[in-house]
């Protein structure tokens, strides 16, 4: 089972199970953030959906749905491999729960988080934190929720009491004991596919164990219980391939103690189409020649030597046939075959080391074949990459769990990679789109500051002074006529021209009484002057305050102005920001690059120990191949001497 089938299984349970709030669990996304999280994860891309829950977050959280979106963040961290985060979010989120009696999560939630939570762990190997999560679970409360949930937990806390002595001292409530492994496979009903589990994991123990007697026995229950059982629907292919690996594991064991008819009886059972029928040809193979049956034996070593050898173990099949030729007597055929096994192996040698020489990730990866949609590689339900071998010299290294999780783990590293690169493009176009603006800016302030200079500020300011001055004088020395009307001035220059006409004139009668009309109008219009004042120097000063309002208004607009031209603090903390992000990007550029490394290393390795011991393997079979060849060669020889000898 895969990591990954956990976290779709837990992301299952959180996105359907209720959960116990004022009021009922909404049925539509109430908040848009939520909404694109949601259909994210329904598109399958965790990391994208996990990218808008930290930003909601940061923006306030969403609303309107309680501690859901925590509970879906837990099964997407699952999804993609962030375990510690995932139980540290659940088990925060849990203690929050103690404090406030506001939302709070369902018992039937609570067990099945932890239970998968444990799960997840004991997948990793981390056996400690898989037993601790396993622990909190409501056996009561799961097995009533899920019964299939709940034969599963006792599964695997069976089988980490088998193997508690990896980390001993970890756990203080008996695990490791018989008595409590047994309780646990009594609690699992006999139909169910764990207890066959359970059943088979501990027969193979007592093989650990050397009790081979105890191991025969427990098989044998084993293959009955499941011969007599036909499950239906997606059980049916997992039962028969746990049946015939019953049957297998059973047979190995007759063959061992040497029991070749009851050997030769259960490998007959066993379908030629099934996961384990190559293993059960060969392991027939071997029980006919302990029968004598050297015919069969050379039939069954027949037929999978027609299958392609890729697989590390049918090396042994091009040896075996020469033993089986031998062992019939047939010594120029055993001969021909050792010869032939001698050149099959030599030439395998030869290419195993070629492939180790040149193992690089480009030549790696041009021996998988990954199937794509559109340009992103596909997965299967288990989150495992669709890929298959190019290069069949490759299945069984592919087919192996730390294979693949390194594959995986390299091409996760690879798309967050791909979405730096994007967020380092993204960043370089708003670098430019603030040049830009940059520039922009500057033709705008030396715009405003030419028509600032074509509006003569300082001089207006200049005459302002002088008004102010000039009415502080004429009111100080209460001079009227400053404060005198346009009409006013307008009618005394009039006066002014008729007394210098008058001047002009002859002294005669008629400009005496012009002269006595003249002084008239002067007087009047002198009363009507000092008669205003009061009025006139009111509107003057009001006039000068509302052009003080003005000029100052003007002055804060174009301190204003020159305080924007002159300084940007908004694109100078665009300009910060965009710096600093560059430079957390960078960092994280260096930190995927350096995992980038060294998963590529770790992926490398493996790949280059499995080629290394099918090496060893194959450099052993080639070594006793050229031995039987030697040893029938020299049989052979000497046989013909004597036959020389004898004719002579």
């Amino acid at each position: 089972m895969r990591l990954a089938a956990v976290a779709v299984g837990c992301l299952a349970l959180l996105f359907n199970a209720p959960i116990a709030t004022s009021e009922e669990s909404p049925e539509r996304a109430k908040d848009l953030a939520y909404g694109w999280v949601l259909y994210n994860y329904h598109q399958g891309e965790a990391f994208e959906a996990l990218t808008l829950l930290d930003v909601a977050r940061e923006r306030g959280g969403i609303r309107g749905h309680g501690d859901y979106p925590e509970l879906v963040e837990v099964g997407l961290m699952l999804s993609y491999g962030m375990t510690r985060e995932a139980r540290e979010l659940f088990t925060g989120l849990l203690e929050d729960e103690k404090n406030d009696p506001g939302v709070k999560l369902t018992p039937e939630v609570r067990s099945q988080a932890w239970f998968y939570l444990g799960k997840v762990f004991y997948l990793e190997g981390d056996y400690p934190l898989a037993y601790e999560n396993l622990q909190r679970v409501d056996s009561d409360v799961l097995e009533e929720a899920d019964a299939a949930l709940y034969a599963e937990w006792l599964y695997l806390r069976a089988q980490l009491a088998m193997m508690s002595d990896s980390f001993r001292g970890d756990l203080n409530d008996q695990v490791g004991d018989e008595p409590l492994i047994e309780h646990l496979r009594q609690r699992l009903t006999d139909s169910s596919p764990w207890a066959h589990y359970l059943n088979y994991n501990l027969a193979m123990a007592q093989v650990d164990a050397n009790d081979f007697t105890a191991a025969q026995q427990s098989l044998r229950e084993l293959t009955a219980a499941m011969e007599g059982e036909t499950p239906g629907g997606e059980l049916l292919s997992e039962h028969q391939a746990l049946l015939d690996k019953t049957r297998l594991s059973l047979a190995r064991l007759y063959l061992r103690d040497g029991e070749f008819d009851k050997a030769v009886a259960l490998l007959g059972t066993m379908p030629l189409d099934g996961v384990f029928a190559d293993r059960a040809l060969f392991d027939y193979a071997v029980a006919a020649a302990g029968q004598g049956e050297m015919q069969s034996a050379l039939n069954a070593l027949g037929a999978l030597s027609q299958r392609a050898l890729f697989l590390p173990w049918r090396q042994q099949i091009p040896y075996a046939k020469g033993y089986v030729l031998e062992q019939m007597g047939q010594h120029p055929e055993a001969l021909e075959a050792f010869a032939q096994a001698a050149a099959h192996y030599e030439a395998r040698v030869d290419e195993l080391m070629a492939s180790r020489q040149a193992l690089t990730e480009e030549s790696l990866m041009s021996r998988l074949s990954f199937l794509r949609d559109s340009d992103e590689i596909t997965t299967d339900a288990y989150g495992r990459l669709r890929v298959t071998p190019a290069d069949f010299g490759l299945s069984e290294i592919l087919a192996a769990e730390p294979f693949q999780q390194a594959l995986k783990e390299l091409n996760e590293l690879y798309r967050m990679q791909a979405l730096l690169n994007q967020r380092e493009r993204q960043l370089s176009t708003f670098e430019t789109m603030l040049e830009t603006r940059q520039m922009q800016r500057e033709r705008r302030s030396a715009e405003a500051r030419l028509e600032l200079e074509q509006q003569q500020p300082d001089e207006w300011l200049q005459q302002l002074s002088a008004f102010r001055v000039a009415i502080d004088a004429a009111l100080a020395q209460e001079n009227a006529e400053f404060f005198m009307t346009t009409e006013q001035k307008a009618l005394k220059a009039r006066l002014g021209k008729v007394a210098a006409t008058l001047e002009q004139l002859p002294d005669d009668e008629r400009t005496a009484s012009q002269r006595r009309k003249y002084l008239r109008m002067k007087a009047y219009f002198d009363w009507t002057v000092a008669n205003d004042y009061g009025v006139n120097r009111w509107a003057a000063q009001k006039e000068l305050r509302e052009l003080t309002e003005e000029m100052a208004r003007f002055q804060a607009q174009r301190f204003g102005v020159e305080t924007l031209t002159a300084d940007d603090s908004e694109h100078s903390e665009l300009a910060g920001r965009l710096a600093n992000k560059s430079l957390e990007l960078q960092e994280l550029k260096t930190q995927v690059q350096t995992a980038l490394g060294e998963a590529r290393g770790i992926l490398m390795n493996r790949l280059d120990d499995a080629l290394q011991q099918q090496s060893d393997e194959v450099r052993r079979y080639l070594v006793a191949s050229r031995h039987a060849q030697a040893r029938l060669a020299d049989q052979l020889f000497r046989a013909g001497q004597g036959v020389e000898a004898a004719n002579d």
